[in-house]
């Protein structure tokens, strides 16, 4: 009888390995310069021929080997670096499996020349599929120089795994920036197909993320954290909140100068502007975390990409309050704002109401709030509400003269202050931003408005009754700032006013088209103003934090037009104070 289960060949393990250490070119990389690093280098040079796939070679200038150390290392769980199972849980060097060269040696063709401070002579070794082919004795400086060629040259299944030449090359780069980033006290020179693309020299760790990242992280935020104990210290820099910045942030973790990979420290990070940014994919952060290596678990994943923080809870935390902290001191962004939370709110004690109201709600899940605030419309009486021009202009008076006007935001429709008479006001968010925008085009109109300007012109296809309706009313758009040409059936937009995101541009047409524009019409300025004002304004249900909130307010209150909409819609009510009283004091 047959048995179904056998041993693996040797030859079948040392590939199943090398796979898991050795993925591409870039691991190689990888595995060598912490390899370098291990041996104290203070200069590598990098040599990349054909994105890696035909020579990757590296040159340092650390301890060296000896001769027996040079054929050892090439050998599967042959280390210098672990001596006891106890080692295994305090890694300090990058090193420690044993794993890699011998998966490199087995993968591909392989020299290495190495001479240590001990020896006169160095050793140059030639090794193909983990065996010794030659080995001589050479004159050459303290170091080691690797050089690995045709990587995967005798496994042709697995070279045809490879991406193109520029997906492989750009993942060495990273791989190279991650080392770089981390340890900054050596010099690199960096070359690809004999041209030298990087120099490095000793640099701090800010100054070396403008080096690499200058054009997307042009302003950083320095954070720092020192844990009492002094087990743990995190510093590093994180990016300035940018609502115009779209694409995807730089983000880095290293752990005792490692990179890796842990989803719950990135939540952890990117959670602390949440409410601030929409897009929290554009945020950028370069985070250094040391701490002790017995708080540190490295032997989870073959290529040390991942760990396991014993405290990582902690850590977590830590980084995401002081990130908090950072955004409130810099950019007076209100600390309650920085909660997860369907409305951002921040209370004054001294005025009651309000805070009864916030306490209220806070309690309640998002259908419940709007459930709540339906029944709460549905009970005020005419008397419990009111609005009038004498009013509006005192309360335009007191949010121009009010240093710090506290406001939350429900439901996604409302924001919510208290006046100084113990009143609280409900401000339509749409409505408010409809008003300031129209007077804003308005008032703006016979004056040159900055304008946002495209590389590539934007094209809005047009059906034949469209074009010659947005013909009739060019020069209106262009005085508004919105530059365009026609050709065929389409408009080209190359540029559009300051306070108008590319974004919503569709949006904008379409409502604009929706009219029959005749030319040289009276109303055709208005018309059209309204309708951009009402399709630019602020969605409702966009989550606002209290800066933006506050600014709101104060460009609102600084209108001509603040009871109503100029559609006539009422865009503030005044919640009496006894009535909120009633309703949450029962």
């Amino acid at each position: 009888m047959n048995n179904s289960i056998q041993f693996l060949p040797k030859k079948v393990i040392n590939q199943i390995a090398a796979g898991e250490v050795i993925q591409r070119p870039s691991s190689v990389l990888k595995e060598l310069m912490e390899n370098s690093i291990d041996a104290k280098a203070k200069m590598i040079d990098v040599f990349i021929r054909d994105s890696g796939k035909t020579l990757i070679q590296l040159i340092d200038n650390g301890d060296g080997m000896s001769f027996n150390d040079a054929r050892m290392s090439f050998q599967r769980y042959a280390t210098s670096k672990i001596k006891t199972n106890d080692d295994l849980f305090r890694i300090k060097t990058k090193g420690f499996r044993g794993e890699a060269l011998a998966s490199i040696a087995f993968i591909s063709q392989l020299e290495i020349q190495t001479k240590n401070k001990e020896n006169v002579m160095g050793f140059h070794l030639f090794i193909e599929e983990g065996k010794i082919k030659k080995q001589i004795p050479i004159n050459m400086l303290q170091g080691t120089r690797i050089s690995v060629k045709n990587i995967f040259y005798k496994i042709p299944a697995r070279r045809r795994f490879l991406k193109s030449s520029r997906i492989e090359f750009k993942h060495i780069v990273n791989e190279f920036y991650k080392i770089v980033l981390a340890h900054r006290d050596i010099v690199y020179r960096f070359y690809h197909n004999d041209k030298i693309l990087f120099h490095f020299k000793k640099a701090s760790l800010k100054d070396r993320i403008k080096e690499i990242f200058s054009k997307k992280n042009k302003i950083l935020i320095p954070i720092i954290i020192k844990e009492k104990e002094s087990r743990i210290i995190i510093e590093g820099f994180v990016s300035k909140p940018d609502a115009y910045v779209q694409q995807k942030g730089d983000q880095f973790i290293f752990v005792n100068q490692r990179c890796i990979t842990n989803t719950f420290l990135h939540r952890k990070i990117i959670s602390a502007y949440d409410g601030i940014l929409k897009n929290l994919k554009t945020v950028s952060y370069f985070i250094f975390i040391h701490i002790d290596p017995n708080l540190v678990n490295w032997n989870i994943h073959p290529t040390k990409k991942e760990a396991k923080l014993e405290e990582e809870d902690i850590v977590g935390n830590l980084i995401q309050q002081e990130i908090k902290n950072v955004l409130c001191c810099q950019y007076k962004i209100e600390k309650d704002d920085l909660n997860h939370s369907d409305f951002l709110f921040s209370c004054d004690s001294s005025k009651e109401s309000f805070f009864l109201m916030n306490s209220f709600f806070e309690e309640l899940s998002y259908k419940e709030q709007v459930i709540q605030l339906d029944n709460l419309f549905q009970k005020m009486k005419q008397s419990d509400f009111f609005i009038d021009i004498h009013f509006s202009k005192k309360l335009s008076s007191y949010v121009y003269n009010e240093k710090n006007i506290k406001t939350f935001q429900i439901n996604g429709k409302y924001i919510i202050f208290p006046w100084s008479e113990g009143d609280i006001i409900l401000v339509d968010q749409h409505r408010a931003h409809q008003n300031i925008l129209f007077e804003f085009f308005f008032q703006k109109r016979k004056k040159k408005l900055i304008s946002q300007q495209f590389l590539f012109p934007i094209e809005v296809k047009l059906l034949k009754h469209e074009l010659n309706s947005l013909n009739n009313i060019k020069d209106d758009l262009i005085e508004m700032g919105f530059h365009l040409y026609f050709w065929k059936q389409s408009a080209y937009l190359y540029s559009i006013p300051e306070k108008i995101h590319q974004n919503i541009l569709v949006e904008i047409f379409h409502n604009i088209l929706t009219y029959n524009f005749a030319k040289g019409e009276k109303n055709n300025k208005k018309i059209l103003i309204k309708s951009i004002a009402k399709s630019a304004a602020i969605k409702y249900g966009t989550k606002l934090h209290s800066d933006k909130m506050e600014c709101l307010i104060r460009d609102f209150f600084s209108c001509k037009n603040t009871s109503f909409t100029y559609a006539g819609d009422p865009v503030f009510f005044v919640l009496n104070n006894n009535f909120l009283k009633k309703q949450f004091c029962k």
